[in-house]
């Protein structure tokens, strides 16, 4: 079965009007400054009631703190000005803990923006639904012992996350609701077990992807973890899909991972995303957060349209030039966008014998 969502995949072809914009503004500034991002990710929360032992933002710490809504508010209406596409309210911490989640999240879909949401599925609430395209739950388990283990929460809240998923199915909005593992070897056994419960709940997928180690974590556990003794599950589990719920195997980027990038040159960036943290720091790549290098500005000191069109942004725009992509972390979101980019930025011959 296809990959209805293309989680697999890349989605930038979709936008036409984008890649013409991109071609043209590359290489030059003063078309690049006008070029505002499609997609960007915005941490509401910089506290989390979960210390998952392969979290990648462990470096940041636990107790961040929250995003100041007046500001974020501002902010989102300058990115609904400038034409970005959709936002996904997910980042350091867990973004349910945020007291004003709803409110933001019904703010952005009434800007016509589109809203999605990652969770650890603790505090879901069925009235968050109605304004989001869609909301991924990150589970890891298919049983409350083998969760705690790997999300050590405070408490045992697996059975809790399963009934607000329930409730969530039963409330029957238009949104797109699935759940998320990450392959370990602590709960490869149990991909299957989490499968089932998920199908039966009524969810619409279960996306089960590999770990992605960032040089920054502290942890150190899974930094050399190999795949290569997992790809057969994929046909097993896919077998558990039906017309209504799909597993999407990510297979490509279990494949990719340990593997050198042939291109050197990152083209997405600081283009086509940008990430945005707790404190209002504006990132244009989620893979480093933290490094000055990539930091644009802030928005609770400037505009988002400052902070876009602005001297840190240009002269990151001139940095990015000579980035070394090789180094960075292999199942990059943007490493099918770059790939696609390439190959648009070098065409072959012959073009025109389509």
């Amino acid at each position: 079965m296809n990959d209805l969502y293309l989680i697999e995949h890349h989605k930038i072809m979709y936008h036409p009007e984008k890649l013409f914009q991109w071609l043209k503004a590359k290489d030059n500034w003063q078309i690049a400054k006008k070029f505002y991002p499609v997609y960007v990710e915005i941490s509401l929360s910089g506290i989390c009631n979960h210390r998952c032992k392969f979290c990648a933002l462990d470096y940041l710490g636990y107790n961040r703190g929250f995003a100041d809504f007046k500001n974020l508010r501002k902010a989102i209406k300058d990115m609904a000005k400038a034409g970005v596409k959709s936002i996904c309210f997910s980042g350091e911490g867990e973004p349910l803990l945020f007291p004003k989640a709803k409110e933001i999240i019904d703010y952005a879909k009434s800007l016509g923006i589109d809203t999605a949401l990652v969770t650890n599925g603790t505090y879901l609430k069925k009235e968050l639904l109605p304004s989001l395209t869609w909301l991924k739950v990150s589970i890891d388990a298919g049983t409350a012992k083998t969760h705690m283990e790997i999300h050590r929460p405070r408490i045992n809240d697996f059975g809790k996350i399963m009934a607000n998923l329930e409730e969530a199915v039963k409330a029957g909005t238009k949104c797109t609701i699935g759940g998320q593992m990450i392959l370990l070897p602590d709960n490869y056994k149990e991909a299957g077990i989490l499968a089932k419960k998920l199908r039966k709940i009524g969810l619409d997928y279960l996306v089960i992807k590999p770990y992605s180690h960032n040089e920054k974590s502290i942890t150190q556990e899974y930094k050399n973890i190999s795949y290569d003794e997992y790809l057969y599950m994929k046909d097993e589990l896919e077998k558990l899909s039906t017309k209504k719920f799909q597993v999407i195997f990510r297979q490509e980027a279990m494949r990719k991972t340990g593997l050198k990038r042939d291109y050197k040159r990152c083209l997405a960036v600081p283009f086509f995303w940008a990430h945005i943290m707790t404190n209002g720091d504006v990132y244009s790549c989620g893979n480093y957060l933290g490094d000055k290098r990539f930091n644009l500005g802030n928005y609770n000191k400037q505009t988002f349209k400052q902070i876009w069109e602005g001297e840190k942004r240009k002269k990151h725009f001139e940095f990015m030039k000579n980035f070394d992509a090789r180094k960075c972390r292999p199942s990059c979101r943007m490493d099918g966008i770059n790939r696609y980019l390439e190959e648009l930025s070098s065409p072959p011959k012959h073009v025109n014998f389509i």
